[in-house]
């Protein structure tokens, strides 16, 4: 069995913003598993100002400084050494960039590495392609002093640009008042659309668009919770284009003291600049022809991990993303062991046998074989209902590579591998038409797979299946005894036989 207890590395990533310093912290086996222990975020408003003379002002040195001193002692307190601190835009354009640098020096040990935008462009790309597996198309990442372009080919990061056009930024130029005036809205719009026809690469050729940031993130949970969406995952999650603009005409009827208590969701320390970044993301939407935005909750700080935890020299992209996801997953809560393997292999061969029966094809196989690897990380709650938590943790965590639907085909087929049953119905606005009998049927086949390693012996060598009309008998072939296996699987068999419409009978050779 996998013991997380054996993580290798520990690494504190500071991301310095032009409106938000962030801190994450994770742990690490270099290229086998890693997760996030920590994260905190703070609004530094650190590009406040910053417009009228291209300076960084005291008030803001001050709040970025002071917040880098408690992500120091935080690290510091808990034992990780190793500190990458980077900074973005507002830092870049300062002209007072080297006396801040210096400052930062003296009051707190950190050395900033300044990126540049096209670094800031990669790292935030890099982040997106490993944490949803974008192969074609572009990435957008709103801060508050920048937005950052990407285009993404082949699974790689192709090039980025940096524009000015960040959220905090374009506020204080276009939107200094309580309220908002049609010329000055008419006015912004006008500007972004003038910078984003000078991007004349800026194109999707058939790929997907990818949003991150936390303008995106915040339009997302608006969305989120206006539609009772049935998952709390925002990787991945989908974002329409006449949500955003809906949503821009709210704000812009409203004063900014007024936004935050109208519109639930819109955070009260985000209410003034939500306006001007929720216009870039539409204007960079209209621009391409794009009606969706797929949102990512991994940018630059996973970016820079991806870099640590796939080790220098490699190329920082995990190659077959789905597969890590599942095996991370069961890494991370110590249940990657050979029952696991087992259930899988056999589960994967009852699939491969029933193939006229169930009609599927190889979509279903890898979302049962990924049910089978991870139906037991619910034990790391409590044994009891185990089930019931391994879907709770599927969901909570969510599965980069995987939609919302799998993720949620997925751990909903977990209940199934004992003796629950599913909520369909709760899960609809997510789900397709015929997924309940994808489940009934995939959960049928997890539930055999799993009574047929219930010893935890991994006695089952091998499994026939042979089919006659309305009768299917299991023959068991183990490496030693396996009465006991195949009688569990004959006690399990009411699921299946419901499923498919059959009488099951389980013999041993």
């Amino acid at each position: 069995m996998y013991h997380p207890s054996r993580w290798m590395h520990r690494l504190g990533i500071i991301d310095l913003g032009s409106n938000s310093a962030r801190l994450i912290v994770a742990q690490y086996t270099p290229g086998e598993s890693f997760k996030i222990t920590y994260e905190y975020s703070r609004r530094v408003r650190l590009a406040e100002g910053l417009a009228a003379n291209e300076r960084l002002q005291p008030a803001a040195i001050a709040r970025a400084i002071e917040t880098l001193q408690m992500f120091q002692a935080y690290c510091a307190a808990n034992g990780v050494r190793r500190i990458l601190p980077v900074a973005t835009a507002a830092t870049r354009d300062a002209v007072n960039r080297a006396e801040f640098l210096r400052e930062v020096r003296q009051a707190t040990g950190l050395r900033l590495r300044v990126l540049s935008g096209e670094q800031e462009a990669y790292y935030g790309a890099l982040g997106v392609i490993n944490g949803s597996g974008l192969r074609d198309g572009l990435v957008i990442d709103v801060g508050g002093g920048s937005a950052q372009i990407s285009v993404v080919r082949d699974g790689a990061f192709q090039r980025g640009h940096a524009t000015s056009l960040g959220a905090v930024r374009l506020t204080e130029a276009f939107f200094p008042d309580e309220r908002v005036t049609a010329a000055q809205f008419k006015a912004l719009n006008r500007h972004l659309d003038q910078t984003f026809a000078k991007l004349t690469w800026m194109k999707l050729n058939g790929g997907r668009f990818v949003g991150l940031g936390g303008s995106i993130r915040t339009l997302a949970r608006i969305d989120r919770d206006q539609r009772d969406y049935p998952l709390r995952l925002l990787n991945g999650y989908e974002l329409r284009l006449e949500s955003i603009e809906a949503l821009i005409e709210r704000m812009r009827a409203l004063p900014v003291r007024e936004r935050a208590r109208r519109i639930p969701g819109l955070p009260s320390d985000r209410a003034d600049v939500m306006l001007a970044g929720a216009m870039v993301v539409a204007a960079a939407l209209r621009r391409v022809g794009a009606e969706t935005l797929i949102v990512s909750d991994q940018g630059l700080r996973e970016g820079l991990l991806y870099e640590a935890f796939l080790g220098r020299g490699a190329t920082p992209i995990i190659p077959n993303l789905r597969t890590f996801s599942v095996l991370n997953l069961a890494r991370v809560y110590g249940y990657y062991s050979r029952h696991e393997e087992q259930v899988a292999r056999l589960a994967v061969s009852l699939f491969d046998q029933l193939a006229r029966r169930h009609g599927f094809g190889a979509a279903e196989r890898e979302y049962l074989w990924a049910a089978a690897m991870l139906n037991d990380i619910g034990t790391a709650v409590n044994y009891q209902d185990h089930h019931k938590h391994s879907a709770y943790l599927i969901l909570s965590a969510g599965l980069p590579g995987y939609s919302h639907r799998e993720t949620a085909l997925i751990a909903l087929l977990c209940v199934y591998h004992r003796k629950g049953k599913a909520d369909v119905q709760a899960y609809r606005p997510v789900l397709a038409k015929g997924d309940g009998e994808r489940l009934r049927k995939l959960g049928a086949i997890l539930r055999l797979a799993e009574a047929l390693d219930s010893s935890r012996t991994q006695d089952v060598a091998e499994v026939k299946v042979r089919s006659n009309g309305q009768q299917v008998c299991l023959t068991v072939i183990g490496r030693r005894d396996v009465r006991w296996e195949a009688g569990e699987a004959q006690r399990n068999a009411e699921l299946f036989e419901d499923a498919f419409d059959c009488k099951l009978e389980v013999r041993t050779s």
